[in-house]
């Protein structure tokens, strides 16, 4: 599911007025019910779920952070439509795409970072829930979030919407009418929501981070043509907010040209930016592959040891060779020693009834062998090593660390070279 379908279903289900327009004639309140009843109910919800899953998985900062962010995101909206912002926008162009920043660049990416779908969820009643979720499973809802998915769709769809409406024809029409003015606005949510749902994507991606950059960067080229036109246009071409804009001192070209500033430059920094964050974990994940298959090189290197030692080990054989003394060491120790410490469980080993194991190479005549682990000549003092840190000499073979004392490695060394 996406980011705040629960929050559009509850808009939209209380826009048969235009809440989402301005007051364009200037008069009215800003404070509208169609916006103010969706942001507390969302509010309320979000409260709740959060509540029921803090009571059943505790608080962490993961979570705090997502709430953090969906109260931003919440207060981001009501700023756009609720604050002085949304009268000043009747008046003033440069204001009024202001708010479409917010509504673009501010709103949607905090909603997609926050995730705030399955806590509103855990907000509502457990009967409620599980209906609105078969409904949405089986329903029309589901396949506008699978199309809203695709990032293709999801590119065409942002690129679109914001171009369209901010051209001089269709911008007229929407200031002129509430009701396609409050499209206007939630076009330009509902698109945004994709489009950052889709650069800001956890981990497994739709798209890799190359493909991601690219996303980000074409749609910058595209969304800065609107701003392009209004800051370099000889002319006023929005000229539906000049009165307005001589109740502030400007003429309908100056604040032309101040919204073409806000459209240029803050919008810039933000896909400059995410381009950036987009291109370091780019470069992260390009480096977590590189030491992926660098531990797979250092694991194939060991297989390959270790099957080089078994070959040797097995092959290396002289019966006839004088047996090799351990100071300090107790051959009848160490036979004891490695009934007690499972050694039959990997390998066969003489003398020894149970140890029957095929992990590791056979013990027998292991006094007459020339290497340790086929990888260092078979001295008492490579034997004792390799006995109490078998990892130290090869790492990453299959023989694990016993915990054996010194004294305990040289018995079962002593041991070891018994056995012709």
């Amino acid at each position: 599911m996406q980011p705040l379908t629960l929050i559009a279903a509850i808009a939209l289900a209380l826009l048969p007025h235009p809440a989402f327009a301005h007051d364009v004639a200037g008069s009215g309140s800003t404070w509208e019910p169609g916006i103010v009843v969706p942001i507390a109910v969302a509010l309320l919800l979000y409260g709740a779920g959060s509540w029921a899953l803090l009571r059943r998985r505790g608080f962490n900062a993961v979570a705090g952070a997502r709430a953090a962010a969906f109260v931003l995101a919440l207060a981001s909206i009501a700023v756009a439509f609720l604050s002085p912002l949304d009268s000043l926008a009747d008046d003033l162009f440069s204001a009024h795409m202001a708010q479409h920043l917010v509504l673009i660049l501010v709103a949607p990416p905090l909603l997609v970072l926050c995730r705030p779908t399955a806590v509103l969820l855990w907000g509502l009643p457990v009967r409620v829930r599980r209906g609105l979720l078969r409904s949405w499973r089986r329903g029309s809802l589901g396949l506008i979030t699978a199309a809203a998915r695709n990032p293709i769709g999801a590119w065409i769809a942002f690129v679109t919407a914001f171009v369209f409406w901010h051209l001089p024809g269709p911008y007229r029409w929407a200031v002129e009418s509430p009701a396609v003015h409050a499209l206007e606005h939630l076009t330009f949510i509902a698109t945004s929501l994709a489009y950052w749902a889709t650069v800001l994507e956890a981990e497994p991606r739709r798209l890799s981070y190359g493909a991601t950059l690219v996303f980000v960067v074409t749609a910058a080229v595209l969304s800065g043509l609107p701003g392009a036109l209004m800051l370099l246009a000889p002319r006023a071409i929005y000229a539906v907010h000049a009165t307005g804009a001589a109740r502030w001192g400007l003429t309908p070209l100056e604040d032309q040209q101040l919204a073409g500033v806000l459209m240029w430059v803050p919008m810039g920094f933000v896909y400059v930016g995410v381009a950036a964050w987009v291109f370091w974990r780019w470069l992260d994940e390009a480096e977590r592959r590189a030491r992926r298959r660098d531990v797979a090189r250092r694991r194939a290197f060991a297989t390959t040891a270790m099957v080089l030692a078994l070959v040797v080990l097995t092959g290396c054989d002289d019966s006839k060779s004088p047996a090799r003394p351990v100071p300090g060491g107790d051959a009848k120790r160490g036979e004891s020693l490695v009934a007690r410490v499972g050694c039959g469980g990997c390998h066969v080993v003489p003398g020894l009834a149970d140890a029957r194991g095929v992990v590791g190479p056979p013990l027998t005549g292991f006094g007459a062998r020339l290497y340790v682990a086929g990888m260092v000549p078979n001295t008492p003092e490579n034997l004792i090593a390799w006995i109490k840190d078998p990892q130290a000499i090869v790492p990453g073979n299959v023989m694990p660390a016993l915990g054996l004392d010194d004294q305990q490695a040289r018995d079962i060394a002593a041991y070891l070279y018994t056995l012709r």
